[in-house]
């Protein structure tokens, strides 16, 4: 089944006449790492939960493929800012998933506890975990199945430099094995260091759409100058 492009036209949502999204159209067509940025505020996290179905789109805007996203749902997994793991140790987080996604299921869950070298804390119970490692297992449980498309909402916003750089080279690891990304940042430096391209919202518009190198250039908008110089 092909997933790519996704196509999003003219989507509009809007809860209790406030305007939370505004005429998006987004067209992304290559299987690479996609920053969805913006102040806080400008709509990332919504036009994120959209794009994976989490919220429901009732005039069918946004299209992967010739699918609607309805179709396409076993493609595709989230990770949240904060991570949703069961009271049980990292394995059985991990097996969980892939007892539900029909996998084969223990050597699945070793493969992946080896990729995400997580294996010393594969026995922890999740309630005893730092928050850089239950954003490592969330990950891991994310990637059950050989999913088409990730979307990460803030993985690393809540972590120190240590484990943001795994948690971004995990991804940028993820996007090689041609796994398509959808994340959203607000950190300026970590879109330059793993982003290629961007979405940049601004009071639920977009302002900007294309590549990361482009954005960096773009001195005339002065929503994304003092982003760039501030962010």
């Amino acid at each position: 089944m092909k997933i790519l492009p996704i196509k999003i036209e003219n989507f509009s949502y809007t809860v209790k006449d406030n305007e939370i999204l505004k005429n998006i159209n987004i067209f992304s067509e290559e299987k690479k790492i996609t920053i969805i940025a913006g102040n806080n505020g400008s709509g990332k996290t919504t036009l994120l939960k959209f794009m994976h179905g989490l919220i429901d789109d009732p005039s069918n805007s946004i299209t992967w493929g010739r699918n609607h996203t309805s179709e396409i749902k076993e493609k595709q997994s989230m990770v949240f800012q904060n991570p949703i793991l069961l009271n049980r140790t990292t394995f059985e987080n991990i097996l969980y998933v892939a007892k539900k996604k029909r996998v084969n299921e223990r050597n699945s869950v070793n493969k992946i506890i080896e990729k995400l070298n997580i294996e010393s804390i594969s026995k922890t119970d999740a309630r005893y975990l730092s928050g850089g490692e239950k954003q490592k297992v969330a990950i891991a449980m994310s990637i059950i199945g050989n999913p088409k498309i990730i979307f990460l909402d803030e993985p690393t916003s809540q972590l120190d430099p240590v484990y943001k750089n795994e948690i971004e080279s995990i991804i940028s690891d993820l996007s090689k094995d041609d796994t398509k990304i959808f994340m959203t940042s607000h950190d300026i430096s970590q879109i330059k260091r793993i982003g290629e391209e961007i979405i940049f919202l601004d009071k639920g518009e977009i302002i900007f759409s294309g590549r990361v190198k482009e954005f960096l250039n773009k001195k005339t908008n002065d929503v994304i100058k003092n982003y760039i110089n501030y962010g």
